[in-house]
Formats: C-alpha cells, structure tokens, sequence
C-alpha cells in the first residue's frame, strides 16, 4: 500500500470517530460526563486522521478536497443543478 493509499483510508476513517459522536455516543449507557469526555477525545482523534491523511495522500488531494469544497465551486454546482431542473 503506497502512501495516497494509505492517506486515503485515513481521510476515510476519520469520518468514522465523527459518525459514532451523532450515532453511537448517546446511546451508550454512560454518565453525561463521560459522554462529556468521549465527544471531545473521538473528535480530536477525527481531526488527526483526517490531517495525518491528507499529509500522507499529497498535495494534489489536498488540491482537489479544497476545490471541492470552496464556495464558488459549490454555488457553480448548485446553479447547474437549479437549471436542470
């Protein structure tokens, strides 16, 4: 597995720590302040596998992910969507 690879997986399971916050967390049979303590640790390891990911995937993904989600790129789609309909 070459480095992108293996960034990419990264980027791809720090949506997972994100997942269990809205879906597992409150269902656990834990105290408030615990949950309190959880929510925080499983969005900071998020965070590091998403930026360790995309160090590791390059410049090019990081490129590509911050087109993706720029403003104008995202009102471009939405007015092409808009004018299909």
């Amino acid at each position: 597995m070459n480095l992108k690879n293996l960034g990419l997986s990264l980027i791809v399971a720090s949506l997972l720590p994100w997942v269990a916050i809205i879906f597992v967390v409150p269902f656990l049979p834990l105290d408030l302040s615990q949950k309190a303590v959880l929510v925080p640790i499983l969005a900071i390891i998020a965070e590091v596998f998403f930026w360790l990911g995309l160090v590791l995937a390059g410049k090019e993904v990081a490129t590509k992910y911050r087109r993706y989600f720029s403003f104008g790129y995202i009102w471009k789609k939405l007015k092409r969507w808009r004018s299909r309909r």
